[in-house]
């Protein structure tokens, strides 16, 4: 299998995930209707089980270890994170509109050895820059994109290296 194409693969099943727990998240709205994108239980496993029949091995031959198939923020780090991303996007003269997660890798020299040639994740916000204006920002004019902002990205908060099981 080719790297690139599990490379996105990887990041569609993270970005799927993420979205789901970015779709949690608003507790002012109490709504018992589930966001749109929410899958069973039993699809969660199916898509888990095809991942490890699919693609586990081959990503570790090919770095010759068992790598992390998971990743973990709290509720509290992706409130805060998203706050600072809106209010760094705004400073900058954009608009936040979403969140892309992207997949990394630690060097195997990485100083700390916890996670030293571990995949790891990491959150970058997207959105819209404003168009400028002979020198003035124009709010109404935003471009429509979901392009990366140049603001700081959010690491994996807690890296998790294989579960002795799969998704249960």
């Amino acid at each position: 299998m080719n790297r690139k194409l599990l490379n996105r693969t990887l990041l569609v099943l993270v970005t799927f995930t993420l979205v789901l727990t970015y779709g949690c998240m608003d507790q002012k709205d109490q709504s018992a209707k589930p966001p749109k994108g929410v899958i069973s239980i039993e699809e969660a496993k199916i898509l888990d089980r095809t991942f490890t029949e699919t693609r586990v091995e081959a990503i570790n031959k090919a770095i010759g270890m068992p790598d992390s198939r998971s990743g973990w923020w709290s509720i509290e780090d992706l409130e805060q994170y998203i706050a600072y991303a809106k209010s760094q996007a705004a400073e900058k003269g954009s608009k936040v509109n979403g969140l892309r997660v992207y997949f990394g890798a630690y060097p195997k020299d990485h100083s700390d050895e916890d996670v030293a040639g571990y995949s790891t994740l990491f959150i970058v916000p997207t959105g819209m820059k404003a168009v400028e204006k002979a020198g003035l920002i124009n709010f109404n004019s935003f471009l429509q994109s979901n392009e990366d902002l140049e603001i700081a990205p959010l690491n994996m908060g807690h890296l998790r290296k294989p579960p002795p099981e799969d998704y249960q």
